[in-house]
């Protein structure tokens, strides 16, 4: 029950931030999410490793104008397939990951994490996948020039002592 209520204020808490997006801009960005649905598609389905690099070069750059939108924090793309765009359980940032497959043995994640900021501006830190350059990524410290990258789909809140 606690579970559902907690689900029900961050929905309400959602519901009320997205009435930030004023209309002009609303309309700016899903004519973005269209564009992007399409290379979002072609990251995956292009049976060209060079027209699927295109494909995210141009997906990143239209993302990066996107965000670059006041308010649009609270724009959730929804459209975008083989996406991950997750809100931290205490809405203070999102990250947003992708893969780029170069063959069936290749593959290299991106990803960004967008911090909402109280007027609406946008302050993102790119991350930048060094998996292929790490001796133990499963036991190290990371930055965002220095990730491991991943698609993710859960963000968990815990606690820290120090």
């Amino acid at each position: 029950m606690k579970q559902l209520a907690g689900i029900f204020f961050i929905l309400i808490a959602f519901s009320a931030s997205a009435q930030k997006i004023s209309p002009a801009d609303l309309k700016k960005l899903r004519a973005k999410e269209d564009t992007l649905r399409e290379y979002a598609e072609y990251l995956v389905t292009d049976s060209l490793t060079e027209d699927r690099m295109i494909a995210d070069s141009a997906f990143t750059k239209v993302l990066v104008r996107a965000l670059q939108i006041k308010n649009s924090f609270y724009y959730p793309f929804d459209s975008l397939l083989g996406i991950s765009k997750l809100y931290a359980p205490d809405t203070s940032f999102r990250i947003i990951t992708w893969n780029i497959s170069f063959d069936d043995y290749y593959s290299r994640q991106k990803g960004a994490i967008q911090f909402r900021t109280a007027d609406g501006s946008l302050k993102l830190l790119p991350l930048r996948d060094v998996s292929e350059f790490t001796n133990k990524p499963h036991d190290s410290v990371r930055n965002r020039q220095n990730w491991i990258g991943a698609m993710y789909y859960n963000i968990i809140k815990t606690q820290h002592k120090g």
